[in-house]
């Protein structure tokens, strides 16, 4: 995946440094605006709701075993796995 930079003027995206991409490409665009302006969140849940936008980005590792989460300390640190 790669990120281009780029700027909305009369109903066009106009990358604001070159892009090496053939003519006529056709290419998949995810929004998500560099200025966000005034938070709409309480600051409290800001940092969450940007966490999950960061999950929603990355792709899925089917290598990572199933129970991870529950038994962190056990991938993390070698401790016996919980049961």
């Amino acid at each position: 995946m790669k990120t281009v930079q780029a700027v909305y003027e009369n109903g066009v995206f106009r990358p604001t440094t070159p892009v090496e991409l053939p003519e006529s490409c056709q290419v998949e665009i995810t929004f998500r605006s560099a200025d966000p302006g005034p938070a709409s969140e309480p600051s409290n849940r800001r940092p969450l709701s940007r966490l999950a936008e960061i999950a929603n980005e990355s792709p899925e590792n089917p290598s990572l075993p199933s129970d991870l989460a529950a038994q962190h300390d056990h991938y993390l640190y070698g401790l016996p796995k919980h049961q």
